[in-house]
């Protein structure tokens, strides 16, 4: 986990943040190096331990001082709570978790289920044998972000103990508008009536930007007075991904109609959330997409696939669902051109749905009342 805009450590960050807001008593131990870890200062009332100072040569064992070091910082943990999957010092660290007694159970943040899985396959299958599966089998419970990833969870990995909490959201992004103006694109913006946003990772498999940029090109191709443009914010997950991105863009001919804008961190981030009209998440997979839920709060509708398992709370905050190709994309997007004149209205709607049932402190609430369950169970 890093200091970085990715989806993970955000949600990581909303999940510790509040509940140290109501009460509990939290302790944050980075699965990175120290160089590559968090800053203290965004993380108030958690108790930041000391992470690794380097790399260890055999990721899949670590020493027991581990155990001690956390007791000496933090004290005994209730329930230790391991975030993301794949990662060789968590898997290690829960083994000992194991042994010193300690409850553990895993969010799984979209890794466990199927299109995930299919990523580097031969290499999860293998760890899937060697270490993964174990590290499931003795964690108290898995923590799913919805229902449809608990159910992947369940049906690939004979999993029985589940719960369901979903991410939140900050509530000062409801407001957020009111200090901020929207970025502003330059040129880019001139004769455009329908600007798409996407912020987040570059990931162009996983988020479906090949989907997304045929889509463009046939619309594109159908009529010259269509004017609809994306700017992409965000860092790319690989260099590959840049490559990718940077091809397509060219062979779909899109020059014109597509910008990569790079990373943006704190206001410029939200400013350019607030610079699109729609913002677009057409993810082949997803656990629960923080960008999704924060371009909603700050009152933009959106435009997503049924993997981002977003898709009842989108069309009940007056978004669009469509499914995962360029041909139905598309069409969602010509749909919404012509119903452009009402984005100001959807894009409240779906402000007052988050506020309503998606703020971390509620979400904290929630996930409080698991940990009680799991704490009852494991005293017996």
């Amino acid at each position: 986990m890093n200091d970085g805009a990715t989806g993970l450590t955000q949600s990581i960050r909303g999940f510790a943040l509040s509940q140290a807001e109501i009460g509990l008593e939290v302790g944050l131990l980075s699965s990175l190096p120290v160089s590559q870890g968090v800053s203290k200062k965004q993380w108030s009332g958690v108790c930041m331990l000391s992470g690794l100072r380097k790399r260890h040569r055999n990721p899949w064992f670590i020493s027991r001082d581990w155990i001690s070091r956390i007791r000496k910082e933090f004290g005994t943990p209730d329930i230790v709570h391991f975030h993301s999957t794949y990662v060789p010092f968590n898997i290690a660290l829960a083994r000992r978790c194991g042994r010193a007694g300690w409850p553990y159970i895993i969010t799984a943040h979209g890794g466990m289920r199927k299109v995930a899985q299919s990523i580097r396959k031969t290499k999860k299958t293998v760890a899937n044998i060697l270490f993964f599966r174990s590290y499931i089998k003795h964690a108290e419970a898995i923590h799913a972000l919805c229902y449809k990833e608990a159910e992947e969870i369940r049906s690939r990995f004979s999993v029985e103990r589940m719960f369901i909490v979903c991410n939140g959201v900050d509530e000062r992004l409801f407001n957020i508008e009111e200090k901020l103006k929207p970025a502003k694109l330059g040129s880019f913006s001139n004769k455009t009536d329908l600007m798409l946003g996407f912020v987040g990772r570059v990931d162009v498999y996983v988020k479906g930007f090949d989907l997304l940029f045929k889509a463009l090109s046939e619309l594109k191709s159908r009529s010259n007075s269509f004017s609809c443009r994306l700017f992409v914010v965000g860092p790319f997950h690989t260099k590959k991904d840049e490559q990718r991105f940077n091809s397509t863009v060219e062979s779909c001919g899109l020059n014109d109609v597509v910008k990569y804008l790079g990373p943006k961190y704190d206001d410029d981030k939200w400013r350019h959330f607030l610079a699109c009209d729609v913002f677009v998440h057409t993810s082949r997979t997803e656990g629960i997409p923080m960008a999704v839920m924060e371009a909603m709060s700050l009152g933009c509708p959106c435009l997503v696939t049924p993997q981002t398992n977003m898709a009842d709370v989108v069309r009940e905050g007056g978004g669009w669902v469509t499914e995962p190709n360029p041909e139905s994309i598309a069409e969602t997007i010509e749909s919404i051109y012509e119903k452009k004149d009402l984005l100001k209205v959807l894009g409240q709607r779906s402000r007052e749905l988050m506020r309503a049932r998606f703020t971390w402190r509620q979400i904290a609430e929630q996930l409080a009342q698991e940990y009680v369950k799991i704490s009852q169970r494991t005293v017996k």
